[in-house]
């Protein structure tokens, strides 16, 4: 029963200790929202908790709105990458957004983004084999023989 009384209290002050490091919530969530919280991209909770550094990337057609814990509300706009600060803007924090252009959402809880080269790989290697194609067509039609 003592062990039992001992993990409810540690796990109610982690619990504690860890939104004490939340800077924000993510709400208004419309469309597709995706938030990196370490390695890869996943697809946003409901009022996600955020903390500094955080990132937040909005697919094409998404909004979405980050209320900072002291009220301030910072709109994100579809196309967009927010680097989360540590203090909100209405405090002076500078959130660092960048504009993507337009960017198409992968299954949800699929890696965005998880190995450049394999991009690289991927991007080149589809262009490579197209440049051959039209390199080697010479223009003869197969046509099937008759019986």
């Amino acid at each position: 029963m003592i062990r039992i009384s001992a993990f409810i209290a540690a796990s109610l002050l982690a619990g504690s200790a860890f939104a004490a490091d939340s800077v924000g919530t993510l709400s208004s969530q419309e469309g597709t929202v995706l938030v990196n919280q370490g390695e890869e991209f996943i697809t946003a909770d409901a009022n996600q908790a955020l903390k500094a550094g955080d990132r937040v990337m909005l697919m094409e057609g998404a909004t979405a709105e980050i209320t900072f814990a002291d009220g301030c509300a910072l709109p994100l706009e579809a196309g967009s990458l927010v680097d989360i600060p540590a203090v909100s803007p209405c405090a002076g924090g500078v959130a660092s957004v960048q504009q993507m252009g337009p960017t198409y959402a992968q299954a949800p809880g699929q890696r965005v983004v998880r190995n450049g080269r394999l991009m690289e790989w991927i991007v080149f290697g589809t262009a490579g084999a197209l440049i051959l194609v039209e390199v080697t067509d010479d223009g003869y039609e197969i046509t099937p023989a008759s019986p």
